[in-house]
Protein backbone atom coordinates (compact mmCIF):
# COMPACT_ATOMS: atom_id res chain seq x y z
CA UNK A 1 0.00 0.00 0.00
CA UNK A 2 2.87 2.38 0.79
CA UNK A 3 4.38 1.70 -2.62
CA UNK A 4 1.12 2.70 -4.32
CA UNK A 5 0.98 5.95 -2.32
CA UNK A 6 4.58 6.79 -3.20
CA UNK A 7 3.90 6.20 -6.91
CA UNK A 8 0.83 8.44 -6.79
CA UNK A 9 2.77 11.15 -4.92
CA UNK A 10 5.50 11.28 -7.57
CA UNK A 11 2.93 11.51 -10.34
CA UNK A 12 0.99 14.25 -8.56
CA UNK A 13 4.14 16.31 -7.97
CA UNK A 14 5.39 16.08 -11.55
CA UNK A 15 4.45 19.40 -13.20
CA UNK A 16 4.82 17.88 -16.66
CA UNK A 17 1.53 16.05 -16.10
CA UNK A 18 -0.46 19.09 -14.88
CA UNK A 19 -2.45 19.86 -18.02
CA UNK A 20 -3.15 16.30 -18.98
CA UNK A 21 -6.75 15.95 -17.82
CA UNK A 22 -8.68 18.66 -19.59
CA UNK A 23 -12.08 17.35 -18.49
CA UNK A 24 -13.40 16.92 -14.97
CA UNK A 25 -15.58 13.79 -15.38
CA UNK A 26 -14.76 10.66 -17.41
CA UNK A 27 -16.69 7.38 -17.70
CA UNK A 28 -15.59 4.10 -19.28
CA UNK A 29 -16.57 0.51 -20.02
CA UNK A 30 -13.95 -2.22 -20.39
CA UNK A 31 -13.46 -5.94 -20.90
CA UNK A 32 -10.60 -7.83 -19.28
CA UNK A 33 -9.01 -11.28 -19.44
CA UNK A 34 -6.60 -12.27 -16.67
CA UNK A 35 -4.76 -15.41 -15.58
CA UNK A 36 -3.15 -16.33 -12.27
CA UNK A 37 0.48 -15.37 -12.68
CA UNK A 38 2.21 -16.48 -9.46
CA UNK A 39 1.55 -17.64 -5.92
CA UNK A 40 -0.57 -20.43 -7.40
CA UNK A 41 -2.93 -22.29 -5.07
CA UNK A 42 -4.28 -25.80 -5.63
CA UNK A 43 -5.84 -24.57 -8.85
CA UNK A 44 -4.80 -22.06 -11.44
CA UNK A 45 -7.59 -19.56 -11.93
CA UNK A 46 -8.45 -17.44 -14.93
CA UNK A 47 -10.77 -14.45 -14.91
CA UNK A 48 -12.76 -12.78 -17.67
CA UNK A 49 -15.25 -9.99 -17.29
CA UNK A 50 -16.32 -6.40 -17.58
CA UNK A 51 -15.94 -3.21 -15.61
CA UNK A 52 -17.58 0.21 -15.59
CA UNK A 53 -15.77 3.17 -14.10
CA UNK A 54 -16.16 6.85 -13.47
CA UNK A 55 -13.56 9.33 -12.36
CA UNK A 56 -13.33 13.00 -11.50
CA UNK A 57 -10.17 15.03 -11.80
CA UNK A 58 -9.04 16.38 -8.43
CA UNK A 59 -5.70 18.08 -8.93
CA UNK A 60 -3.22 18.04 -11.80
CA UNK A 61 -3.26 14.62 -13.43
CA UNK A 62 -4.87 12.80 -10.48
CA UNK A 63 -8.53 11.77 -10.55
CA UNK A 64 -10.56 9.98 -7.88
CA UNK A 65 -12.01 6.83 -9.42
CA UNK A 66 -14.75 4.31 -8.65
CA UNK A 67 -15.19 1.11 -10.64
CA UNK A 68 -17.72 -1.71 -10.63
CA UNK A 69 -16.49 -5.18 -11.66
CA UNK A 70 -18.17 -8.40 -12.80
CA UNK A 71 -15.86 -11.35 -13.49
CA UNK A 72 -16.26 -15.04 -14.23
CA UNK A 73 -13.61 -17.07 -12.39
CA UNK A 74 -12.70 -20.43 -13.92
CA UNK A 75 -11.21 -22.63 -11.20
CA UNK A 76 -10.99 -26.28 -10.12
CA UNK A 77 -14.38 -27.27 -8.74
CA UNK A 78 -17.26 -24.89 -9.25
CA UNK A 79 -16.60 -21.79 -11.31
CA UNK A 80 -17.76 -18.51 -9.79
CA UNK A 81 -19.13 -15.10 -10.63
CA UNK A 82 -17.44 -12.32 -8.70
CA UNK A 83 -18.98 -8.88 -8.42
CA UNK A 84 -17.37 -6.01 -6.62
CA UNK A 85 -16.23 -2.42 -6.61
CA UNK A 86 -13.00 -0.51 -6.17
CA UNK A 87 -12.14 3.02 -5.14
CA UNK A 88 -8.83 4.56 -6.05
CA UNK A 89 -7.05 6.98 -8.34
CA UNK A 90 -6.25 7.31 -12.03
CA UNK A 91 -3.50 9.56 -13.35
CA UNK A 92 -3.33 10.60 -16.99
CA UNK A 93 -0.84 12.63 -18.97
CA UNK A 94 -0.72 13.64 -22.62
CA UNK A 95 1.89 12.60 -25.14
CA UNK A 96 0.99 13.62 -28.72
CA UNK A 97 -2.06 11.54 -29.73
CA UNK A 98 -1.81 8.97 -26.95
CA UNK A 99 -2.43 9.53 -23.24
CA UNK A 100 -0.76 7.07 -20.86
CA UNK A 101 -2.61 6.33 -17.62
CA UNK A 102 -1.97 4.60 -14.30
CA UNK A 103 -4.64 3.09 -11.99
CA UNK A 104 -4.34 2.18 -8.30
CA UNK A 105 -7.39 0.97 -6.34
CA UNK A 106 -8.70 -1.20 -3.51
CA UNK A 107 -12.15 -2.63 -2.97
CA UNK A 108 -14.53 -5.37 -1.92
CA UNK A 109 -16.01 -8.35 -3.78
CA UNK A 110 -18.59 -11.08 -3.29
CA UNK A 111 -18.63 -14.39 -5.19
CA UNK A 112 -21.27 -17.02 -5.91
CA UNK A 113 -18.94 -19.73 -4.50
CA UNK A 114 -15.64 -19.60 -2.61
CA UNK A 115 -12.89 -17.89 -4.62
CA UNK A 116 -10.32 -19.31 -4.97
CA UNK A 117 -10.85 -22.93 -3.94
CA UNK A 118 -10.65 -23.14 -0.10
CA UNK A 119 -11.18 -19.39 0.01
CA UNK A 120 -14.27 -17.39 0.90
CA UNK A 121 -17.15 -15.78 -0.92
CA UNK A 122 -16.28 -12.34 0.51
CA UNK A 123 -12.89 -10.98 -0.59
CA UNK A 124 -10.83 -7.83 -0.76
CA UNK A 125 -9.50 -6.49 -4.07
CA UNK A 126 -6.33 -4.63 -5.00
CA UNK A 127 -5.76 -3.29 -8.51
CA UNK A 128 -2.72 -1.82 -10.24
CA UNK A 129 -2.79 -1.15 -13.95
CA UNK A 130 -1.79 1.11 -16.74
CA UNK A 131 -2.04 1.64 -20.44
CA UNK A 132 -2.78 4.19 -23.11
CA UNK A 133 -5.90 6.04 -24.22
CA UNK A 134 -6.24 7.00 -27.88
CA UNK A 135 -8.94 9.47 -29.00
CA UNK A 136 -11.05 8.13 -31.88
CA UNK A 137 -14.20 9.90 -33.14
CA UNK A 138 -15.18 11.52 -29.84
CA UNK A 139 -14.40 8.54 -27.61
CA UNK A 140 -11.25 7.24 -25.94
CA UNK A 141 -10.05 3.75 -26.87
CA UNK A 142 -8.12 2.32 -23.91
CA UNK A 143 -5.60 -0.52 -24.11
CA UNK A 144 -3.85 -1.66 -20.98
CA UNK A 145 -2.54 -4.25 -18.58
CA UNK A 146 -3.83 -4.97 -15.09
CA UNK A 147 -2.80 -6.79 -11.93
CA UNK A 148 -5.80 -7.91 -9.87
CA UNK A 149 -5.36 -9.37 -6.39
CA UNK A 150 -8.29 -11.23 -4.79
CA UNK A 151 -7.92 -12.31 -1.16
CA UNK A 152 -9.81 -12.54 2.12
CA UNK A 153 -6.66 -11.21 3.86
CA UNK A 154 -6.75 -13.95 6.49
CA UNK A 155 -10.14 -12.81 7.74
CA UNK A 156 -11.11 -16.45 8.40
CA UNK A 157 -7.72 -17.68 9.60
CA UNK A 158 -4.36 -18.47 8.05
CA UNK A 159 -5.51 -21.91 6.87
CA UNK A 160 -8.27 -20.30 4.83
CA UNK A 161 -6.45 -17.49 3.08
CA UNK A 162 -5.67 -18.49 -0.50
CA UNK A 163 -5.47 -15.68 -3.01
CA UNK A 164 -5.44 -14.95 -6.72
CA UNK A 165 -2.56 -12.91 -8.19
CA UNK A 166 -3.67 -12.32 -11.76
CA UNK A 167 -2.24 -10.42 -14.71
CA UNK A 168 -4.00 -9.66 -17.95
CA UNK A 169 -5.14 -7.32 -20.68
CA UNK A 170 -7.88 -4.70 -20.66
CA UNK A 171 -9.64 -3.10 -23.64
CA UNK A 172 -12.19 -0.34 -23.18
CA UNK A 173 -13.93 2.78 -24.39
CA UNK A 174 -14.30 6.03 -22.49
CA UNK A 175 -16.21 9.28 -22.69
CA UNK A 176 -15.11 12.71 -21.47
CA UNK A 177 -17.37 15.44 -20.06
CA UNK A 178 -20.07 13.03 -18.91
CA UNK A 179 -21.47 15.55 -16.38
Amino acid sequence: MRTMLVILSFIALDAEFAGAQSTAWTADLAAAALVEAWDANESSESLAGISAGIDRRLVGPVAARAEGLLFRVAQNGDDAWVRGFTIGARSRWSRSRMSPFLDVAVGLAHATVAVPVRGTRFNYLAVLGGGIEVPISGIQLALGARWLHVSNNGREGRQRNPDIQSLGAVVGVGWNNVF
